[in-house]
């Protein structure tokens, strides 16, 4: 079992601090949010670790935060959609999660004092624990200073005092049966033993399991400030050492509670005996089990069970709210032995929770709490709680246990205490008696919510990370730079374009040789490219470039993100000055000459290969675009050459890197082995060249050259008869598991050959499809990845070099007959968006051009459908 890594883990997480009897808890609302970044640094060497131990005097302060308080601070979209859906949708954001918590009538969200759907937003949660409330005033006064330095206002603060005897309001022993961590706790009682991981992220849990949890692109942690996961990935854990946080303000009806037992009960004795059968415990926490008709006085014990030694109820009523909140070894299948009580350790909580509200009565005694009567005063419990995965812990106890009416076979019956009440009416509670049971009727609900909310507790690696500036790709463009987007327009700037438009009508005049290019390309295309990649290896050997790099390790350039800033200002401003009053197109890969229904299959592979999408043989539904170069809409034979593919598998299970799609993972190629640019920066200088409309320049210039590139694409950019034909490459690499990259391609095993027609009509690449797909039944691309072997001459960061590993089959598209020359299809093309970070967290996308991909694509593609007032299609 893996060890807690007590330094890196908030004290309140192990310790519930009964030695610091007054605490507050401050509900936080950021305002700027780099004042709140700057506040959180200047907090963090206040925040004590688990590893400080259990404190007996002084005080101690503990952070954190909603997932909104997270989007403000601006961590990652990657970080922010691994968390559980419940911590994103929150306590109130749903009529069902309110339903399903028995947040109903007077408990429900629109009542609450904080936490409620019309409250001011809460970003984070403050929490102060101190020995005496002299040192909770110091250390509360110096914490608001602070805080209101920073700009961040206190939504509302709450107070609470320990009562005597650790007991709460309704006058009994609280937090005895909270479980123990396994590999932490001394206990030896394997009942209470429950997996770190439970409470724990990052952790295995009760099931030998990783728990999800938020997960981080280690090019937006370059500091290396978050742990690594330990999973078969390279991310990084924003989640380890953290857990969920339940707080719910709980009022409790003391008076209310003992009239309610005065009424059903005429003695002190029978008061007592019945309040105990309610609660599952007597008032100084001697449980049922062990005394089950009246007091030892032995005091709090936890060594029991229920199916052995109370299986009717007898004792422990079936429905008492300790049975229900914690069933022990009385769940089925199977009841009595260690799978029941293994069932019963997915569903624990760790109880950190503190009485608010002055004791009705001092002593908290039963007689005297009931001659007291109602003051007027409100009381209650802050309830909080710890637990790894808030659906199958806190969610399912509140809805299948606590509210569940037909719990352990009961019928119309709540828990005793804390559950809700059928619309508004009075329930019941069955005591089990021999010969008959009793039914108490008339229960009224005893405690009502007076807020809510679900947060976060990071360790505090993740703190300080949080802390940090966020990284510029994961944050919208700033506004455009002057010199982004467009060249002056002067007379060489003008001759300029028409010396390029000149060169590209010759080029496309040279494609009209189909024969005498096809007769080039069988003798000399592929060793002239091997002689161009041997120049560019001797050159990378000889300097050792990228020899420091372990594989698939990336280097971010410096000022990377700028540059992707800028291509993205660059290419939006092309679409709205070409497309602002008419269809907008792709800014790359703009002709569409088709897109197709498929299935992807992937094959039976060997256990090595096995990751991700390729984890076991499965066929999928996909959509497949064959695209043109772009950034124009032109006749096939004008264009450069270079035919584009996109592939996006649907149903994929697990979510993707990317959140605005679920379940999908997108693939993309051209029919070229080396992109058009080796890296970001070039790819900048193409953009801004095409925005002035000359892009042959950006080859031919010569203080600026790139002669090696524009052979390299001239050897395989030609008349293809038709995109069937074609073989596409990733050209950029790819995670394939932890530590592994590879680069894929799509080949075609389609023994036919199209000719180019000559005249060719300006859709002939469309016109090529439609024909094969009338004359076979179905065409088949087989999918090969190849793994990085060398970081030196298999580069991440550069585009321009081929792989020459082994290409190994994992996969085949299948495209079968179809018809496909729709206008719907067309709208559907324009809708669609293939982005290479659809992507499972396994096959994350690797290198400067893909990381640049992540704000380009996703930036321009939402600006197109905003020009054709489109939706964007999510399968």
């Amino acid at each position: 079992m893996a060890e807690l890594e007590f330094e890196d883990i908030q004290g309140i997480l192990l310790s519930g601090y009964a030695g610091l009897p007054e605490a507050r808890f401050l509900l936080l609302s950021f305002g700027e949010a780099e004042a709140a970044r700057a506040w959180l640094r200047e907090a963090l060497p206040r925040i004590e670790a688990a590893a400080a131990g259990r404190p007996q005097g002084g005080s101690r302060l503990h952070l954190a935060f909603t997932w909104t308080g997270f989007e403000h601070l601006g961590l990652s979209w990657q970080a922010l959609k691994g968390f559980a859906r419940e911590f994103r949708e929150g306590m109130a954001g749903s009529a069902r999660r309110s339903r399903l918590l028995g947040d109903t009538g007077d408990s429900a969200p629109e009542h609450w004092q904080w936490g409620g759907p019309d409250g001011e937003p809460l970003h984070a949660l403050l929490m102060l624990y101190a020995a005496t409330p002299g040192e909770m005033e110091t250390r509360l006064a110096n914490e608001w200073a602070a805080l209101g330095a920073a700009g961040i206002r206190v939504v509302s603060a709450l107070n609470s005092s320990s009562l005597p005897g650790g007991r709460e309001h309704f006058g009994f022993r609280d937090g005895i049966s909270d479980p123990k961590l396994a590999g932490v706790s001394g206990s030896r009682d394997e009942r209470q033993l429950v997996a770190p991981g439970e409470f724990v992220l990052g952790y295995p849990n009760a099931r030998d399991q990783l728990t999800l949890r938020p997960l981080v692109d280690p090019i937006e942690d370059p500091q290396g400030l978050l742990p690594e996961v330990v999973e078969d990935s390279d991310l990084r854990d924003f989640g380890r050492n953290g857990s969920y946080l339940v707080f719910r303000q709980l009022r409790q009806d003391v008076p209310g509670f003992w009239g309610w037992l005065a009424g059903q009960a005429p003695t002190p004795e029978t008061r007592l005996a019945l309040a105990a059968k309610l609660v599952g415990r007597w008032p100084d926490g001697e449980s049922l089990i062990k005394a089950p008709r009246h007091p030892t006085g032995a005091g709090p014990d936890n060594d029991f069970g229920y199916h052995q030694e109370d299986p009717d109820g007898l004792s422990c009523p079936l429905g008492a709210h300790i049975r229900r909140a914690n069933p022990r070894d009385m769940l089925p299948p199977r009841p009595g032995t260690q799978a029941s009580l293994a069932i019963n350790h997915r569903h624990r909580l760790l109880r950190r929770g503190r009485p608010y509200g002055p004791p009705l009565a001092e002593r908290l005694d039963p007689e005297a709490l009931l001659a007291a009567g109602d003051d007027g005063v409100e009381r209650g419990l802050h309830f909080l709680c710890f637990n790894a995965e808030p659906s199958r812990q806190f969610e399912f106890v509140q809805h299948t246990w606590l509210e569940n009416a037909n719990f352990a076979g009961l019928r119309g019956e709540s828990d005793p205490l804390v559950g809700a009440r059928q619309d508004g009416e009075d329930a019941a509670f069955s005591v089990p008696e021999e010969p008959v049971r009793r039914r108490c009727q008339g229960l009224p609900r005893f405690v009502t919510v007076r807020g809510g909310a679900y947060f976060f507790l990071p360790g505090l690696r993740a703190l300080r990370y949080l802390a940090a500036p966020p990284r510029g790709l994961t944050t919208e463009p700033s506004a455009p730079a002057p010199p982004a987007v467009l060249l002056a327009d002067t007379w060489w700037l003008r001759g300029g374009r028409a010396i390029n438009d000149a060169l590209e009508r010759g080029v496309a005049l040279s494609r009209r040789a189909t024969r005498l290019r096809n007769g080039f390309d069988r003798l000399l295309q592929w060793p002239l490219t091997d002689a161009l990649q041997a120049w560019l290896l001797w050159r990378r050997r000889r300097h050792a470039i990228d020899a420091d790099l372990e594989l698939a390790e990336e280097r971010e350039l410096a000022g990377e993100a700028e540059v992707a800033r800028r291509i993205t200002e660059q290419m939006s401003e092309f679409l709205l000055r070409t497309y602002r009053h008419g269809t907008a197109e792709r800014a790359g890969n703009t002709k569409t000459h088709g897109l197709l229904e498929a299935r992807l299959e992937v094959l039976e592979l060997p256990e090595h290969l096995r990751v991700g999408l390729f984890r076991e043989p499965h066929a999928f539904e996909a959509w497949v675009r064959f695209g043109g170069p772009g950034p124009r809409v032109v006749p096939d034979m004008r264009d450069n050459g270079v035919l584009s593919l996109g592939v996006k598998v649907l149903g994929v299970p697990g979510e993707t890197l990317l959140d605005d799609e679920a379940h999908t993972q997108d693939f993309s190629g051209i029919s070229a082995p080396t992109f058009t640019t080796p890296d970001v920066y070039e790819n900048a200088k193409l953009q801004r060249l095409i925005g002035a409309g000359m892009p042959v320049w950006y080859f031919l210039n010569p203080f600026d050259s790139h002669y090696t590139d524009m052979l390299l694409q001239a050897l395989h950019a030609k008349a293809h008869g038709s995109p069937f034909e074609v073989s596409y490459w990733s050209c950029v690499p790819y995670l394939f598991g932890k530590g592994r990259a590879i680069k894929y391609r799509f080949v075609p095993l389609l023994e036919r050959r199209s000719k180019v027609p000559l005249p060719a009509p300006d859709d002939y690449l469309r016109r090529a499809m439609v024909d094969t797909l009338s004359e076979e039944a179905e065409v088949v691309f087989e999918l090969r990845i190849q793994f990085q072997e060398d970081p030196v001459t298999m580069p991440i960061e550069d585009a321009s070099i081929i792989w020459s590993s082994e290409e190994i089959p994992v996969a085949r598209l299948r495209l079968p007959r179809q018809d496909f020359d729709t206008q719907a299809r067309e709208r559907l093309a324009r809708e669609l968006t293939i982005n290479p970070w659809h992507a499972l967290p396994e096959h994350r996308p690797l290198g400067n051009q893909n990381r640049a991909r992540k704000l380009i694509y996703y930036e321009t593609s939402r600006l197109r459908q905003r020009i054709n007032d489109e939706e964007h299609f999510k399968p």
